[in-house]
C-alpha cells in the first residue's frame, strides 16, 4: 500500500508540473515590479534573450545515483553537485537502455503486472530523471526521483548502471536574471541553447491571490488565475518555510478543514467568505503547489 501511495503521489506531482541542496534559506522577496495582472489563464512569460554565451555545462555537474530508502521501500536516489557558476533550476535527464541489457540482469518488476519487465520492453525503455530542486554554485541536489517506466523507480544502483545518458536539458539562471535553457546530446557531444528566456518570479493582484501570502521565493508562477480558480507553484521552498506559510494562511483566515490531521505534506483550509487554500509539498523537489477556489457547499 505505501509503495501504491508513493506512485500515485509521483505521478500528481509530475502532471501538476510542467518544470531543484539546501537553499529555501537564501530566499528573496519578489519585488513590485514582478507581479503581473490576473488573466483567465497565465500569461506568456517567454522574451527573446539576450545573447547568451555562456551557460552550464553537462561535465560541470558531477551526478550519481545512490542506494536510498524512500517510503520504507528501496530505491537507487539521484544527486548531483553543481560546479558550474550557474544557479541551476532544473535538471532534465533521459537515458537508454545498453545494448543487449536483459530482463535477469535488470531485475525491474512491472507493478501493474507484478512480474519482471521483459526483453522485449526493455529496448524501448526511456528512464528519467527531473530534478526541480534549485541549486546554486556549489550546493548539492539531494534525493532525487528516477523512473525506469510506468513511474517505476529503480531499486539498486545496479540498475541504474545497466543505462546510459541519451540526452540532458540544464535550466539555469542567466546574467539577466533570468531563466534559460541549454541542451546536451551526448551522441554529438554539442550544446543548443534555447531562445527563449522566462522570469522567475511570476505573481498576481487578483482577489483570489490578494487572499493568500505572496510566497517568499525566487522563484513562483501562476498557472491558473480567474473568477472560479487560482493556481500556482512556488519552487527552492524548504519543508519549514511550508509549515510557516500554513500559519500565515490560517492569520489570513483560514481555518484548518482537518485540525486532526498532519499537515506534513497537504493542507486545507476555508475562510469566512467560504473560499479554499489548499497546499501540498513535494519533499524531494522542494516544491510547493497552491490553489485557492470556492469551497464546495
Amino acid at each position: 500500500m505505501k509503495k501504491w501511495i508513493a506512485i500515485i503521489l509521483a505521478l500528481a506531482s509530475l502532471l501538476a508540473l510542467a518544470g531543484c541542496g539546501e537553499t529555501a534559506s537564501k530566499q528573496n522577496a519578489p519585488t513590485d515590479e514582478q507581479e503581473i495582472d490576473s488573466a483567465e489563464t497565465a500569461p506568456n512569460t517567454a522574451t527573446e534573450p539576450e545573447n547568451v554565451t555562456d551557460y552550464p555545462k553537462i561535465e560541470e555537474l558531477s551526478w550519481t545515483f545512490r542506494n536510498a530508502v524512500r517510503y520504507e521501500e528501496p530505491v537507487a536516489a539521484f544527486d548531483y553537485t553543481n560546479n558550474s557558476d550557474f544557479t541551476i533550476v532544473k535538471f532534465d535527464l533521459v537515458f537508454k537502455m545498453k545494448e543487449g541489457v536483459t530482463s535477469e540482469q535488470l531485475q525491474l518488476v512491472d507493478p501493474i503486472s507484478d512480474s519482471l519487465i521483459s526483453d522485449e520492453e526493455i529496448a524501448d525503455m526511456e528512464p528519467y530523471v527531473l530534478d526541480w530542486i534549485v541549486c546554486d554554485p556549489g550546493e548539492t541536489a539531494e534525493n532525487a526521483i528516477c523512473y525506469m517506466i510506468y513511474n517505476t523507480e529503480p531499486t539498486s544502483t545496479e540498475q541504474c548502471e545497466l543505462m546510459e545518458l541519451d540526452r540532458a536539458d540544464i535550466y539555469f539562471i542567466g546574467d539577466d536574471g533570468k531563466e534559460h535553457s541549454v541542451s546536451y546530446s551526448p551522441e554529438n557531444d554539442g550544446y543548443s541553447v534555447s531562445d527563449t528566456a522566462e522570469e522567475l518570479f511570476v505573481w498576481s493582484d487578483s482577489n483570489y491571490a490578494e487572499m493568500i501570502p505572496k510566497p517568499e521565493t525566487r522563484i513562483a508562477t501562476v498557472e491558473h488565475d480567474d473568477e472560479e480558480y487560482f493556481y500556482a507553484k512556488a519552487y527552492d521552498i524548504s519543508h519549514d518555510y511550508y509549515l510557516k506559510y500554513i500559519e500565515a494562511c490560517e492569520q489570513m483566515g483560514f481555518a484548518n478543514d482537518y485540525p486532526n490531521d498532519t499537515t506534513s505534506i497537504s493542507f486545507s483550509g476555508t475562510n469566512a467568505e467560504g473560499v479554499n487554500v489548499g497546499l501540498s509539498f513535494i519533499d524531494s523537489m522542494q516544491y510547493m503547489e497552491i490553489t485557492v477556489e470556492k469551497a464546495e457547499s
